[in-house]
């Protein structure tokens, strides 16, 4: 299912199919119990949290679904874990 030249294959991708990529990834390691990554454990410092994009917005919401913790998510994105929560509960219906 994988091309032969994963690397080279992987540059033609835009920014959201990345990030899609690195998501599911990341929860078939955990899924599988594997350990994190140095980069999954590398803390994350940014200053300015700059919008969403509507990839990053779904590639939360992905994680979410797909058992992630928020704090986690909020780490693999750089962004904090409030803005994590907004989005999640932009999704939820209102009574």
């Amino acid at each position: 299912m994988l091309p032969s030249d994963l690397p080279a294959s992987i540059r033609y991708l835009d920014d959201q199919e990345l990030e899609q990529l690195f998501v599911a990834v990341t929860v078939e390691r955990q899924r599988r119990g594997m350990k994190p990554t140095a980069v999954e454990k590398a803390p994350v410092k940014q200053v300015e949290t700059p919008a969403l994009t509507v990839g990053k917005l779904n590639a939360v919401r992905a994680a979410f679904k797909a058992g992630v913790t928020p704090a986690r998510i909020a780490k693999q994105f750089g962004i904090p874990q409030s803005e994590v929560r907004r989005v999640l509960a932009s999704d939820r219906p209102k009574p």
